[in-house]
């Protein structure tokens, strides 16, 4: 099957457009060339250091030495992505594809049919730093409820080298196309899909169920969420080493800026990256909380569980004890509260 370039479909979940390339170095890059300058010239040259200009140029330097560090600390910390671990999947059932993302980027995606006759279909979304491999104990599970599943290790992660200029919405944009992909893969589209994200894949999951598009539109029967990001100010604020963040206003404006440039049409501003403003979901939803998590906590979840009550979102909420953060690990409860959520005949979620 060839690989598709969608960008006739309509979308409205991510950013699409990609900003214009230069050959020419940035203004950063050329203002840390300056300051290295000048320190080499202060140390090969020390009659330099009694010029009165020099100590001139230094005060001017110093200030912009610490915002070109701090710039760099945000850009390696917050848009580009963890090294990537083995993405490499086990079960020898899963069926890959090829599919053009976010840019033109060309990624792979993998399908795990269910060997008895499908009810339907679930798109799975892996956390920060992890990987597809990582959540094959989850997908099997699911994928034993006579689903196919589907999943990607997403850019930046499990061995797929697009590190750089790493964004959110890249990934959401990723995921769209993969979901139009495999309607091309497909002989027979599923009658039923649903979206299950963990951790940071929740939030691309909550995204994604807030605004579906395409073939998948009036199927989507369903999100669920397991120990959810829910906001991304609050990830970056928690993050962000205490020495440094007395300068959160101007790492806020970096990411600001910096997302304005690498998406032009941005939809989604620093503020409103966060739930209920970047949407909830049309379809119902389960929402699963560990108990013992231990890297984001409790309040993601109690901002979901707010908003999906005011909104009279259809939902369920379920905070699990004994239940940890990690995909490594896993429990009865959660098993048995997604097998609940999906089984009633496989037609839907709520009757």
């Amino acid at each position: 099957m060839s690989i598709a370039n969608s960008t006739d479909e309509i979308r409205g979940a991510a950013a699409y457009t990609v900003p214009p390339t230069s050959r020419l170095l940035r203004r950063s890059t050329w203002l840390e060339f300056a300051i290295v300058l000048e320190a080499l010239l202060l140390l090969i040259y020390p009659g330099w250091r009694a010029e009165p200009l020099a100590w001139a140029v230094a005060g001017i330097s110093i200030p912009l030495a610490s915002w070109l560090i701090l710039r760099r600390i945000v850009l390696r910390g917050y848009l580009r992505s963890p090294s990537p671990e083995d993405g490499r999947l086990i079960d020898p059932r899963w069926e890959g594809f090829r599919f053009s993302g976010w840019g033109g980027d060309t990624l792979t995606a993998y399908r795990l049919p269910s060997e008895a006759p499908s009810k339907g279909l679930i798109l799975y979304i892996h956390g920060y730093g992890s990987s597809l491999r990582r959540a094959e104990p989850r997908c099997r599970h699911m994928n034993e409820l006579d689903i196919d599943i589907v999943g990607m290790n997403l850019r930046g992660h499990g061995g797929c080298k697009l590190r750089d200029e790493w964004t959110l919405l890249k990934l959401v944009a990723d995921l769209e196309a993969l979901l139009h992909q495999l309607s091309l893969e497909l002989e027979k589209l599923p009658e039923q899909v649903w979206i299950y994200g963990h951790s940071m894949g929740g939030f691309l999951a909550l995204r994604l169920g807030a605004h579906p598009s395409g073939w998948w539109k009036s199927r989507l029967a369903g999100v669920i969420v397991e120990s959810p990001v829910t906001s991304y100010p609050l990830i970056i604020e928690r993050t962000m080493p205490r020495f440094l963040r007395f300068t959160m206003p101007w790492v806020r404006w970096i990411l600001r800026r910096e997302h304005e440039r690498i998406h032009p049409d941005l939809p989604v501003r620093y503020a409103t990256a966060a739930i209920p403003h970047m949407g909830l979901p049309t379809a119902p939803v389960l929402a699963l909380q560990a108990a013992e998590d231990r890297r984001l906590g409790l309040i993601h979840f109690d901002e979901l569980s707010k908003a999906l009550t005011q909104h009279q979102t259809p939902c369920e909420l379920h905070v699990i004890e004994g239940h940890v953060h990690t995909t490594e690990k896993d429990t009865e409860a959660r098993k048995k509260l997604v097998e609940q959520w999906l089984r009633p005949n496989q037609k839907g979620v709520l009757h």
